[in-house]
């Protein structure tokens, strides 16, 4: 799904539903950073081409969630107003100082867990 789609889905979503979105997505942000440091530990010297390439899947799908829980403060400012949107994003701000990542970019997919 690219992000116009996403944008019109969530658009759709009623209010509460849209207030869940980020939690949820943060939720599988957690369990991947989580996989891939349980990866790393695995394979310290990262000799295993099939982990390495898990946690590059898992990076570039970190990569997409971010995108998605930016996209997803932005549709919370236009349906639900800016004091939303602030509350939402300072508990994303807490949660990305929290659990850093790597980057930015777009999602929908499951990664590698372990």
């Amino acid at each position: 799904m690219d992000s116009t789609q996403l944008a019109q889905a969530l658009e759709q979503l009623p209010h509460d539903t849209l207030l869940t979105e980020i939690p949820q997505v943060q939720n599988s942000i957690k369990h991947l950073l989580r996989s891939n440091r349980e990866m790393r530990e695995y394979d310290p010297e990262g000799k295993d081409d099939d982990l390495l390439a898990a946690i590059s899947e898992n990076e570039t799908l970190i990569q997409r969630y971010e995108a998605r829980i930016d996209l997803t403060l932005k549709v919370i400012r236009e349906r639900l107003g800016e004091a939303a949107a602030r509350e939402v994003g300072s508990n994303v701000d807490a949660f990305r100082q929290q659990y850093p990542t790597t980057s930015s970019s777009n999602g929908d997919d499951d990664g590698v867990f372990l």
